[in-house]
Formats: C-alpha cells, sequence, structure tokens
C-alpha cells in the first residue's frame, strides 16, 4: 500500500477569475480518511511552479502523485487557447522529479481520457469522480492488481466513467481549509462552490457532462449541503456560496428540500446558483429562492428560438424561457442570461429571435453573456453533426479546440 500522495492542482487559469480545486479537496480528504499520508499542492498562484513542485516533490517524498486536470482549454471560438503544453511542461517535471506513479483525473481528464494518457506519455487515469477511484488505486499492491477500480483507465484500453453509482451516505465532506489557502481565492471572489449533486439526466447536444458526473441525478441529502456551508462559515472567511450543481432546479422536488433546509437552519449567507434550467421553473420556486437568500442566477437557455433549442436537444421551449424571463424580472434576484449562438439549424431567422428576447424580455436589472462557437468534444451528440457536416473526422482527437 502506497503511503504518501502528493494530490497536485495543476490549473493555473485566472479569467475569468480563479477557481478552488474544490475536487482536488474531496479526493485528498478520501485519501486521508482512508489513512493515507496527504499532501495537496495548488499551483494556481505560484510564479515558480515548476520550482515549487520540484522542492515540493523532493521535501515529501510522494509514493504515488494524483493529479487533477480542470480544464484543457479555454473553449474560447473567438481567441482559442490550450493549456496542453503548460500541463504537459508540469507532468515532465513531475517525472524527473520522482518515479512513483502518476494518477491524472479531474474534469479535463474524464472527457477524453485515453486521448490525454497519450498526449502526456502516461499510464493511468479515473474518468469521473475520484474520491472512491483515486483511495482503491493506491491501495492497490500494483497497477496489476488495481483492475476492477470504477472509473479507472488504462492507456490503449476503453473507458467506463465512474458517476452512475448512488453516492455513498460515507461520502466524506473536505474541511476545505485544511487543503486549500481558501484567503487567497476569497479575495478576488469572495464565492466559495458547493455542490447539492452530482449528475445530469439531461442529454444537451453538446454538453459533457454526463461524462464528468454520470448520466443521472446523484443527490446529496440537503442537511449534508448545509453542513458543509456551516462548516465553512466557522472554518473560513466565506459568506458567500455558490451551487455549482449542473442544473440548480432540478430533478423535481430537490431545490425545495434544499432550500427549506437552509430556511430551518437559519444559514445567514449570500446565494449564487450557477445553472437555473426555464424546464418547470415556478413561481413558488422563485419565491423560495427569494426567501433562502439566494442573490444571482446563471440561467442557461443557450437560445430562445425553438428551432434552435430543438437542434441542441433541450427539453423546452422559447415559451418556458420567456416565462423564465418574466419570473426573475419580477423578482429581487439577479439573473445572467447566457447563449450560445451559431450552432446547429442557427440562420439569421432564429438568431433574431434570439436577439429580440434579449432585447425586449430580459428584466432591468439583469444582463446576458453570449457565446459564438460551441466547442466539439468527443462522444458528444455534436461531435456527430460535426462528422457529419465534414467539420471534424472520426478519427480526430480533438486534443485541440475545435468548434
Amino acid at each position: 500500500m502506497t503511503s504518501r500522495i502528493l494530490t497536485l492542482s495543476v490549473n493555473r487559469e485566472l479569467a475569468p477569475q480563479p477557481v478552488m480545486p474544490i475536487g482536488a479537496a474531496w479526493v485528498a480528504e478520501a485519501l486521508h480518511q482512508a489513512r493515507f499520508e496527504v499532501n495537496l499542492l495548488d499551483l494556481c498562484f505560484e510564479k515558480k511552479p515548476l520550482r515549487r513542485l520540484a522542492g515540493v516533490v523532493q521535501a515529501f517524498k510522494p509514493n504515488g502523485v494524483a493529479v487533477s486536470i480542470r480544464n484543457i482549454d479555454n473553449c474560447d471560438f473567438i481567441a482559442p487557447r490550450t493549456f496542453l503544453p503548460q500541463i504537459k511542461e508540469i507532468i515532465d517535471c513531475l517525472k524527473s522529479s520522482t518515479n512513483a506513479p502518476i494518477l491524472i483525473g479531474g474534469s479535463g481528464v474524464s472527457i477524453m481520457p485515453l486521448q490525454i494518457l497519450d498526449y502526456l506519455d502516461l499510464e493511468y487515469a479515473v474518468a469521473g469522480e475520484g474520491e472512491e477511484a483515486v483511495v482503491r488505486f493506491f491501495q492497490a499492491d500494483d497497477a496489476a492488481t488495481a483492475g476492477g477500480i470504477p472509473g479507472l483507465v488504462c492507456r490503449g484500453g476503453t473507458v467506463e466513467p465512474a458517476g452512475n453509482c448512488e453516492l455513498s451516505p460515507d461520502l466524506v465532506v473536505p474541511h476545505i481549509h485544511r487543503w486549500i489557502d481558501t484567503s487567497r481565492y476569497l479575495r478576488l471572489e469572495p464565492v466559495m462552490p458547493v455542490q447539492g449533486k452530482r449528475g445530469c439526466a439531461n442529454r444537451c447536444l453538446y454538453c459533457t457532462y454526463n461524462r464528468i458526473e454520470g448520466e443521472k441525478w446523484r443527490l446529496r441529502e440537503p442537511a449534508a449541503v448545509v453542513e458543509e456551508i456551516l462548516a465553512a462559515m466557522a472554518d473560513t472567511q466565506a459568506r458567500e456560496f455558490e451551487f455549482v450543481d449542473s442544473v440548480f432546479n432540478q430533478p423535481a422536488g430537490y431545490l425545495e428540500a434544499l432550500l427549506e433546509e437552509i430556511i430551518r437552519r437559519q444559514v445567514k449567507a449570500k446565494l449564487h446558483v450557477s445553472s437555473v434550467t426555464p424546464k418547470g421553473l415556478t413561481k413558488e420556486q422563485v419565491e423560495l429562492m427569494e426567501k433562502a437568500g439566494v442573490a444571482s442566477v446563471v440561467i442557461t437557455p443557450e437560445a430562445a428560438s425553438d428551432v434552435t433549442l430543438a437542434a441542441l436537444r433541450k427539453d423546452f421551449t422559447a415559451e418556458d424561457v420567456t416565462k423564465a424571463a418574466e419570473l426573475f424580472a419580477r423578482s429581487t434576484i439577479k439573473a445572467l442570461w447566457c447563449f450560445l449562438v451559431g450552432g446547429p439549424k442557427e440562420d439569421p431567422r432564429t438568431l433574431d429571435e434570439t436577439i429580440s428576447f434579449i432585447n425586449n424580455r430580459i428584466g432591468k436589472k439583469d444582463t446576458e453573456f453570449i457565446t459564438t462557437g460551441i466547442r466539439i468534444y468527443p462522444k458528444t451528440g455534436l461531435h456527430e453533426v460535426a462528422i457529419r457536416e465534414g467539420i471534424v473526422q472520426r478519427g480526430d482527437s480533438l486534443l485541440m479546440p475545435s468548434f
């Protein structure tokens, strides 16, 4: 059994704001609970990351390294930028500093693990959540005995992502401040991320959530989510929290259960929501959000044209989008509306419908964010459309951004 594990977060992107490596902290906590000696190194703010990494490896002498890769590029059609050369430089430094086995994971890896293993010249990755897989990998006597671990991917093998099993009731919430210098993040963006559920049962054309978190809703107990918020308030300076679920108001009933628990526990925090769908949104839900302390939401219809919504495989209509706009316009909650233009079936008429919605329906206190071009990822519906239209070939790795 490997005893000392270095957990390494390689994300160094600061725009639009730095993001706490919460996934790496969950894995570090799981390793700690399994009685490993754990060190989490976050390279986000390091001015000389390679020197820092080499120094930590020399001092800690890890028997294994778990590397978290959040993003592989910026998904920007106008100014695309890949992070892979920077990540490879870090991995090469790691290889030259230790002979310990290296296991990579994170959302960036989960969407195309085999391609990234080849690019980084590594042997093992985790596709999907890592709390169980990473612990079991490093508990194994050697790589040969690590077979059968949910989500474990071997170079040249097949991919069966973790993330479709039920969340364990024993899942241990990390004491974030133990693993991450939260003060540096909170000074720049005073909001702590929190997750009420994993997975997504929707099948949007372009989305990778199904591969990263699983194809069904996997709910945490509302009481456990509230305990995490209260613990973070006690341990850190955080007084604002953002729910980063794939969709906040699905499945039916969970929003109500979670917000009612927040109200019952009298949580005195400012809340934000990163993804609301217009599907099934009600006046009562918006009012409950207000009562619980939700100050802002991000709404992601991507379009306000029925033709475009159908092409993107959305499960709601332009009428649903309009109703959601009316609900939030009448509320105290600020809404950021996100749109993707230029996708399949988009034409001047459908674009006019979306622009007309933006100009005439979005509340005066609210704002919009418009993205041109949609990043093509493997094993998505958009990938199949792009192959049929000759935009990419079936054998393309898609490691470099394609739109």
